[in-house]
């Protein structure tokens, strides 16, 4: 099943749910659908693991955060704040906001496992990276798709956003994520202690 617990008002479909621009380097379309398929394979070797679960979610942490951009991820999430923390405040809450998408997303892809994901086709998307379209086909389920934004924009190929269904990871975690702050007004360093205990 994809994520049941975003809410659906973040339904942001093909192009509309690309974050914001990124500076385009050399990647192009094969370099785009080799660093997902590289993704997919790393994610699937982790979730059909024999090993207990909790060595999975560790790996799965240390796969996912190498892979996608976290702290232009974190950045995006949290809006106009950004400007006005230090760097050592961006660098804790990047690094809390990263382990706190890891088990949340590791969690979820637990449920794909014996899943297949194939990738479907690659587009350009300008400044925006490309966006590689998947399918993931669960045993006696139906497909649904599996969308992953990637930009070198970096300096570097990272994945930019992750979309399930339409519903977009950048999306989804920026409204949850604001509401958390505003709960503690304002208040980034109780936030990323927060999101420490997630």
């Amino acid at each position: 099943m994809p994520l049941n617990n975003l809410n659906r008002r973040t339904l942001m479909i093909g192009a509309a749910a690309l974050a914001m621009p990124m500076p385009a380097f050399a990647l192009n379309n094969s370099q785009a659908r080799t660093y997902v398929q590289s993704i997919i394979d790393d994610v699937m070797e982790t979730i059909n693991s024999s090993a207990s679960e909790a060595r999975i979610m560790r790996r799965f942490r240390d796969v996912f955060t190498s892979y996608a951009d976290i702290p232009t991820i974190a950045r995006l999430v949290i809006g106009a704040p950004w400007r006005s923390l230090s760097g050592s405040q961006r660098t804790a809450f990047s690094n809390a906001f990263g382990d706190y998408l890891s088990w949340k997303y590791g969690r979820q892809f637990r449920s794909y496992r014996g899943s297949t994901i194939r990738i479907t086709r690659v587009v350009n998307a300008g400044r925006k990276g490309f966006l590689v379209y998947s399918t993931v086909q669960q045993a006696g389920g139906q497909p649904f798709s599996l969308d992953w934004q990637v930009s070198d924009g970096s300096g570097r190929t990272k994945m930019i956003d992750m979309i399930i269904e339409g519903i977009s990871l950048i999306s989804s975690e920026r409204e949850e994520i604001r509401a958390r702050l505003a709960s503690v007004r304002g208040d980034i360093n109780a936030l990323t202690a927060q999101l420490r205990g997630s």
